[in-house]
Protein backbone atom coordinates (compact mmCIF):
# COMPACT_ATOMS: atom_id res chain seq x y z
CA UNK A 1 0.00 0.00 0.00
CA UNK A 2 2.52 2.66 1.00
CA UNK A 3 6.64 2.01 1.22
CA UNK A 4 6.13 0.83 5.04
CA UNK A 5 3.77 -1.35 3.87
CA UNK A 6 1.93 0.00 6.37
CA UNK A 7 -2.00 -0.24 5.21
CA UNK A 8 -3.62 3.37 6.15
CA UNK A 9 -7.52 3.42 7.40
CA UNK A 10 -10.15 5.51 7.69
CA UNK A 11 -13.71 4.61 8.56
CA UNK A 12 -16.98 6.80 8.49
CA UNK A 13 -20.16 6.57 10.47
CA UNK A 14 -17.57 4.03 12.45
CA UNK A 15 -20.23 2.75 15.21
CA UNK A 16 -18.12 0.49 17.64
CA UNK A 17 -15.87 -0.45 14.70
CA UNK A 18 -16.31 -3.72 13.27
CA UNK A 19 -13.72 -2.87 9.83
CA UNK A 20 -10.93 -2.28 13.14
CA UNK A 21 -11.95 -5.96 14.47
CA UNK A 22 -11.30 -7.34 10.80
CA UNK A 23 -7.84 -5.23 10.31
CA UNK A 24 -6.73 -6.64 13.55
CA UNK A 25 -7.82 -10.48 12.43
CA UNK A 26 -5.90 -10.11 9.71
CA UNK A 27 -2.59 -8.72 11.23
CA UNK A 28 -2.69 -11.83 13.51
CA UNK A 29 -3.28 -14.05 10.45
CA UNK A 30 -0.63 -12.40 8.80
CA UNK A 31 -2.54 -11.69 6.04
CA UNK A 32 -1.48 -8.00 6.42
CA UNK A 33 1.77 -6.72 7.96
CA UNK A 34 0.31 -3.64 9.25
CA UNK A 35 -2.33 -1.31 9.80
CA UNK A 36 -2.55 2.18 11.10
CA UNK A 37 -5.85 4.18 11.97
CA UNK A 38 -5.39 7.76 10.64
CA UNK A 39 -9.00 9.12 11.59
CA UNK A 40 -12.83 7.48 12.69
CA UNK A 41 -15.70 9.56 12.11
CA UNK A 42 -18.67 8.95 14.60
CA UNK A 43 -20.91 11.22 16.17
CA UNK A 44 -22.88 8.89 18.91
CA UNK A 45 -21.02 10.21 22.07
CA UNK A 46 -22.02 6.23 23.20
CA UNK A 47 -20.59 4.46 20.68
CA UNK A 48 -17.45 6.80 20.78
CA UNK A 49 -16.72 5.46 23.78
CA UNK A 50 -17.36 1.75 23.17
CA UNK A 51 -15.02 2.28 20.55
CA UNK A 52 -12.30 3.62 22.21
CA UNK A 53 -12.71 1.29 24.99
CA UNK A 54 -12.69 -1.65 22.23
CA UNK A 55 -9.54 -0.38 20.62
CA UNK A 56 -7.48 1.45 22.90
CA UNK A 57 -7.69 3.94 20.51
CA UNK A 58 -7.56 7.85 21.70
CA UNK A 59 -11.00 10.00 21.40
CA UNK A 60 -8.77 12.28 19.38
CA UNK A 61 -9.13 10.24 16.36
CA UNK A 62 -12.89 10.78 16.20
CA UNK A 63 -13.80 13.58 13.11
CA UNK A 64 -17.05 13.53 14.62
CA UNK A 65 -20.06 14.75 12.06
CA UNK A 66 -18.79 14.18 8.33
CA UNK A 67 -20.79 17.27 7.61
CA UNK A 68 -18.10 18.88 9.23
CA UNK A 69 -14.99 17.58 8.21
CA UNK A 70 -13.25 19.45 4.94
CA UNK A 71 -11.37 16.96 2.67
CA UNK A 72 -8.43 18.83 2.70
CA UNK A 73 -7.99 18.41 6.48
CA UNK A 74 -8.56 14.95 6.36
CA UNK A 75 -4.84 12.73 6.04
CA UNK A 76 -4.14 10.45 3.08
CA UNK A 77 -5.15 6.99 3.49
CA UNK A 78 -5.30 4.15 1.24
CA UNK A 79 -8.62 2.60 2.17
CA UNK A 80 -12.05 4.16 3.46
CA UNK A 81 -14.98 2.44 4.94
CA UNK A 82 -18.25 3.69 5.56
CA UNK A 83 -21.75 2.16 6.46
CA UNK A 84 -23.32 5.23 6.15
CA UNK A 85 -27.07 5.58 8.25
CA UNK A 86 -30.04 2.97 6.80
CA UNK A 87 -32.87 4.47 8.72
CA UNK A 88 -34.29 6.18 5.21
CA UNK A 89 -33.67 2.86 3.43
CA UNK A 90 -34.83 0.02 5.88
CA UNK A 91 -37.96 -1.32 5.68
CA UNK A 92 -38.26 -0.85 9.46
CA UNK A 93 -38.02 3.08 8.77
CA UNK A 94 -39.83 5.13 6.75
CA UNK A 95 -37.79 4.78 3.52
CA UNK A 96 -37.58 8.08 2.65
CA UNK A 97 -34.61 7.57 0.68
CA UNK A 98 -30.95 8.57 0.36
CA UNK A 99 -31.41 11.29 -2.54
CA UNK A 100 -28.42 13.36 -2.38
CA UNK A 101 -30.75 16.92 -1.92
CA UNK A 102 -32.65 15.43 0.98
CA UNK A 103 -32.13 16.06 5.08
CA UNK A 104 -32.70 12.08 5.63
CA UNK A 105 -30.14 10.79 7.64
CA UNK A 106 -29.70 7.97 5.13
CA UNK A 107 -28.39 11.08 2.83
CA UNK A 108 -25.03 11.30 4.74
CA UNK A 109 -23.62 8.58 2.11
CA UNK A 110 -23.19 11.58 0.18
CA UNK A 111 -21.01 13.22 2.23
CA UNK A 112 -18.20 10.62 1.07
CA UNK A 113 -18.91 11.35 -2.07
CA UNK A 114 -18.16 14.63 -1.25
CA UNK A 115 -15.02 14.30 0.68
CA UNK A 116 -13.17 12.13 -2.41
CA UNK A 117 -13.94 15.17 -4.63
CA UNK A 118 -12.17 17.31 -2.51
CA UNK A 119 -9.36 15.75 -0.66
CA UNK A 120 -6.25 16.05 -3.02
CA UNK A 121 -4.79 12.69 -2.51
CA UNK A 122 -8.04 9.94 -2.81
CA UNK A 123 -8.01 6.52 -1.38
CA UNK A 124 -6.90 3.22 -3.50
CA UNK A 125 -10.01 1.75 -2.11
CA UNK A 126 -13.17 2.61 -0.56
CA UNK A 127 -16.06 0.56 0.95
CA UNK A 128 -19.42 1.51 1.26
CA UNK A 129 -22.27 -0.94 3.58
CA UNK A 130 -25.75 -0.63 3.78
CA UNK A 131 -28.86 -2.87 4.06
CA UNK A 132 -30.08 -4.51 1.07
CA UNK A 133 -33.45 -2.86 0.11
CA UNK A 134 -31.02 -0.25 -1.48
CA UNK A 135 -31.07 -2.25 -4.40
CA UNK A 136 -34.80 -2.37 -4.76
CA UNK A 137 -36.89 -0.33 -7.60
CA UNK A 138 -37.75 2.24 -5.05
CA UNK A 139 -33.86 3.17 -4.84
CA UNK A 140 -32.66 2.10 -7.87
CA UNK A 141 -32.46 5.83 -9.21
CA UNK A 142 -30.49 7.18 -6.44
CA UNK A 143 -28.20 4.55 -6.54
CA UNK A 144 -27.18 5.05 -9.68
CA UNK A 145 -26.65 8.30 -9.37
CA UNK A 146 -24.50 7.71 -6.27
CA UNK A 147 -22.50 5.05 -8.31
CA UNK A 148 -21.97 7.45 -11.35
CA UNK A 149 -20.37 9.77 -9.12
CA UNK A 150 -17.98 7.06 -8.21
CA UNK A 151 -17.23 6.35 -11.73
CA UNK A 152 -16.40 10.28 -12.20
CA UNK A 153 -14.28 10.03 -9.53
CA UNK A 154 -12.50 7.21 -11.60
CA UNK A 155 -13.66 4.36 -9.69
CA UNK A 156 -14.37 0.64 -10.81
CA UNK A 157 -17.19 -0.63 -8.91
CA UNK A 158 -18.12 -4.16 -7.86
CA UNK A 159 -21.32 -4.63 -5.68
CA UNK A 160 -23.53 -7.52 -3.99
CA UNK A 161 -25.83 -8.30 -1.42
CA UNK A 162 -23.68 -10.76 1.41
CA UNK A 163 -25.33 -12.97 4.08
CA UNK A 164 -24.21 -12.97 7.11
CA UNK A 165 -24.62 -16.64 7.72
CA UNK A 166 -22.34 -17.61 4.34
CA UNK A 167 -19.42 -16.06 6.34
CA UNK A 168 -19.50 -18.32 9.36
CA UNK A 169 -21.87 -16.04 11.76
CA UNK A 170 -25.79 -17.85 12.05
CA UNK A 171 -27.49 -14.68 11.41
CA UNK A 172 -29.89 -14.04 8.68
CA UNK A 173 -28.14 -10.42 7.96
CA UNK A 174 -28.24 -9.14 4.19
CA UNK A 175 -26.16 -6.47 3.90
CA UNK A 176 -25.14 -4.29 0.59
CA UNK A 177 -21.91 -3.75 -0.46
CA UNK A 178 -20.23 -1.49 -2.93
CA UNK A 179 -16.32 -1.89 -3.42
CA UNK A 180 -14.45 1.12 -5.33
CA UNK A 181 -11.06 0.81 -6.47
CA UNK A 182 -9.26 3.78 -8.15
CA UNK A 183 -8.97 3.17 -11.90
CA UNK A 184 -4.92 3.61 -11.74
CA UNK A 185 -4.03 0.90 -9.06
CA UNK A 186 -2.34 -1.21 -10.83
CA UNK A 187 -5.49 -2.78 -12.86
CA UNK A 188 -6.66 -4.21 -9.27
CA UNK A 189 -9.70 -6.35 -9.77
CA UNK A 190 -12.38 -7.54 -7.02
CA UNK A 191 -14.08 -10.60 -5.92
CA UNK A 192 -16.45 -11.14 -3.10
CA UNK A 193 -15.24 -13.75 -1.19
CA UNK A 194 -16.93 -17.54 -1.61
CA UNK A 195 -19.31 -18.55 0.67
CA UNK A 196 -17.97 -20.51 3.79
CA UNK A 197 -19.77 -23.63 5.38
CA UNK A 198 -21.82 -22.49 8.19
CA UNK A 199 -20.61 -25.04 11.70
CA UNK A 200 -22.67 -23.02 14.15
CA UNK A 201 -25.98 -22.37 14.87
CA UNK A 202 -27.82 -20.16 17.11
CA UNK A 203 -27.61 -21.64 19.64
CA UNK A 204 -23.85 -21.71 20.28
CA UNK A 205 -23.89 -18.17 20.45
CA UNK A 206 -25.88 -18.44 23.87
CA UNK A 207 -25.28 -18.86 27.57
CA UNK A 208 -26.83 -21.37 29.10
CA UNK A 209 -27.50 -19.71 32.49
CA UNK A 210 -28.46 -15.95 32.00
CA UNK A 211 -29.66 -13.60 34.73
CA UNK A 212 -33.53 -14.00 35.25
CA UNK A 213 -34.07 -10.40 34.28
CA UNK A 214 -34.24 -10.90 30.84
CA UNK A 215 -36.35 -14.19 31.68
CA UNK A 216 -39.66 -13.23 30.11
CA UNK A 217 -41.52 -16.23 31.29
CA UNK A 218 -41.31 -19.45 33.99
CA UNK A 219 -41.37 -22.95 32.63
CA UNK A 220 -45.35 -23.03 33.45
CA UNK A 221 -47.30 -23.55 30.34
CA UNK A 222 -50.84 -24.68 29.31
CA UNK A 223 -50.68 -27.21 26.29
CA UNK A 224 -53.35 -26.49 23.86
CA UNK A 225 -55.98 -28.46 21.43
CA UNK A 226 -53.58 -27.87 18.62
CA UNK A 227 -50.38 -29.02 20.26
CA UNK A 228 -49.21 -25.99 20.73
CA UNK A 229 -47.61 -24.85 23.78
CA UNK A 230 -49.20 -20.86 25.80
CA UNK A 231 -46.78 -19.35 28.09
CA UNK A 232 -47.60 -15.88 30.02
CA UNK A 233 -45.53 -13.26 30.67
CA UNK A 234 -44.05 -13.28 34.52
CA UNK A 235 -45.69 -9.24 35.22
CA UNK A 236 -48.36 -9.25 32.72
CA UNK A 237 -50.67 -12.28 32.56
CA UNK A 238 -52.46 -10.60 29.40
CA UNK A 239 -49.73 -10.93 27.28
CA UNK A 240 -49.29 -14.55 25.46
CA UNK A 241 -46.96 -16.54 23.82
CA UNK A 242 -47.95 -19.32 21.47
CA UNK A 243 -44.90 -21.79 20.77
CA UNK A 244 -45.68 -24.54 17.64
CA UNK A 245 -43.21 -27.18 19.27
CA UNK A 246 -43.16 -28.88 15.59
CA UNK A 247 -41.37 -25.60 14.48
CA UNK A 248 -38.93 -26.02 17.19
CA UNK A 249 -36.11 -27.62 15.94
CA UNK A 250 -36.82 -26.49 12.14
CA UNK A 251 -35.04 -23.29 13.40
CA UNK A 252 -36.71 -19.67 12.48
CA UNK A 253 -40.13 -18.42 13.90
CA UNK A 254 -41.26 -20.74 16.24
CA UNK A 255 -43.75 -19.18 17.96
CA UNK A 256 -45.43 -15.69 18.60
CA UNK A 257 -46.13 -12.78 20.84
CA UNK A 258 -49.93 -12.59 20.46
CA UNK A 259 -50.06 -9.06 22.02
CA UNK A 260 -47.16 -7.30 20.06
CA UNK A 261 -49.01 -5.71 17.34
CA UNK A 262 -45.82 -5.07 15.07
CA UNK A 263 -44.94 -8.32 12.86
CA UNK A 264 -40.91 -7.59 14.05
CA UNK A 265 -41.07 -7.55 17.71
CA UNK A 266 -44.33 -10.23 17.44
CA UNK A 267 -41.92 -13.49 16.47
CA UNK A 268 -40.10 -15.85 18.76
CA UNK A 269 -37.07 -17.92 17.38
CA UNK A 270 -35.77 -21.40 17.53
CA UNK A 271 -32.02 -21.15 18.83
CA UNK A 272 -31.53 -24.45 16.32
CA UNK A 273 -31.30 -22.41 13.29
CA UNK A 274 -30.09 -18.85 12.68
CA UNK A 275 -30.48 -15.94 14.38
CA UNK A 276 -32.85 -13.16 13.14
CA UNK A 277 -31.29 -10.00 11.90
CA UNK A 278 -30.36 -7.44 14.96
CA UNK A 279 -31.37 -4.18 15.08
CA UNK A 280 -30.25 -0.92 16.33
CA UNK A 281 -33.78 -0.30 17.76
CA UNK A 282 -34.99 -3.41 20.01
CA UNK A 283 -32.55 -5.71 19.69
CA UNK A 284 -33.97 -7.44 22.98
CA UNK A 285 -37.77 -6.96 21.84
CA UNK A 286 -37.19 -8.41 18.58
CA UNK A 287 -35.16 -11.17 19.17
CA UNK A 288 -36.73 -13.31 21.50
CA UNK A 289 -35.92 -17.48 22.21
CA UNK A 290 -36.79 -20.49 24.07
CA UNK A 291 -34.70 -21.83 25.84
CA UNK A 292 -34.53 -25.09 28.15
CA UNK A 293 -34.61 -28.72 27.52
CA UNK A 294 -37.25 -31.32 27.13
CA UNK A 295 -40.71 -29.69 28.27
CA UNK A 296 -38.25 -27.40 30.65
CA UNK A 297 -38.86 -24.50 28.57
CA UNK A 298 -38.89 -20.89 29.05
CA UNK A 299 -39.12 -17.78 26.91
CA UNK A 300 -36.13 -15.40 27.33
CA UNK A 301 -34.69 -12.51 25.33
CA UNK A 302 -31.10 -12.40 23.91
CA UNK A 303 -28.22 -10.81 26.25
CA UNK A 304 -25.95 -7.96 24.99
CA UNK A 305 -22.82 -9.89 25.24
CA UNK A 306 -24.87 -12.94 22.69
CA UNK A 307 -25.62 -9.77 20.30
CA UNK A 308 -21.96 -8.36 20.63
CA UNK A 309 -20.84 -12.37 19.39
CA UNK A 310 -23.58 -12.49 16.40
CA UNK A 311 -22.11 -9.92 15.16
CA UNK A 312 -18.29 -11.28 15.49
CA UNK A 313 -16.90 -9.65 18.21
CA UNK A 314 -15.31 -11.10 21.18
CA UNK A 315 -16.52 -11.59 25.28
CA UNK A 316 -13.42 -9.38 26.01
CA UNK A 317 -14.95 -6.71 23.49
CA UNK A 318 -18.09 -6.26 25.14
CA UNK A 319 -16.58 -6.36 28.70
CA UNK A 320 -14.52 -3.45 27.88
CA UNK A 321 -17.77 -1.46 26.30
CA UNK A 322 -20.19 -2.38 29.45
CA UNK A 323 -17.44 -0.22 31.59
CA UNK A 324 -18.47 2.73 29.80
CA UNK A 325 -21.69 2.01 28.30
CA UNK A 326 -25.32 0.91 29.90
CA UNK A 327 -27.05 -1.86 28.60
CA UNK A 328 -29.64 -0.46 26.06
CA UNK A 329 -26.33 1.42 24.42
CA UNK A 330 -24.61 -1.73 24.01
CA UNK A 331 -27.50 -3.84 22.23
CA UNK A 332 -28.22 -0.76 20.34
CA UNK A 333 -24.37 -0.65 18.93
CA UNK A 334 -24.51 -4.37 18.00
CA UNK A 335 -27.35 -3.95 16.10
CA UNK A 336 -25.52 -0.88 14.25
CA UNK A 337 -22.59 -2.80 13.08
CA UNK A 338 -21.05 -4.59 10.33
CA UNK A 339 -20.96 -8.13 10.69
CA UNK A 340 -17.36 -8.72 11.96
CA UNK A 341 -16.82 -11.66 9.63
CA UNK A 342 -18.34 -10.26 6.42
CA UNK A 343 -16.15 -7.52 6.16
CA UNK A 344 -12.99 -9.67 7.06
CA UNK A 345 -13.46 -11.82 4.04
CA UNK A 346 -14.05 -8.22 1.48
CA UNK A 347 -11.02 -6.93 2.86
CA UNK A 348 -8.90 -10.27 2.31
CA UNK A 349 -9.89 -10.84 -0.92
CA UNK A 350 -9.65 -7.45 -1.54
CA UNK A 351 -5.64 -7.27 -0.42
Amino acid sequence: MNNNNVIRVGTFFSGIGSPEKAWERLKREKVIDNYELKFFSEIDKYAVKSYCAIHNIDEKLNLGSITNIKGKDLPDSDLWIGGFPCQDISCAGKMKGFDFNTSTRSSLGWEMIRLLKEVKNKPKYVIFENVAMITSKRFKDTLSLFKKDLINLEYKLYDDILIASDYGIPQIRKRYFLIAILNNNNNKEFNFPEKKELKTSFKDYLDSTVDNKYYLTNNDYKVLANGNMLFRKYNNSDILYEIDLKKVYNGGVCGVDLHSKFNQSSHVFSIFGNCPTLTANNTADNCKILVGKNMNLRIRKITALEAFRLMGFDDIDYLRAKVVCSESQLYHQAGNSIVVNVIYYILKNLL
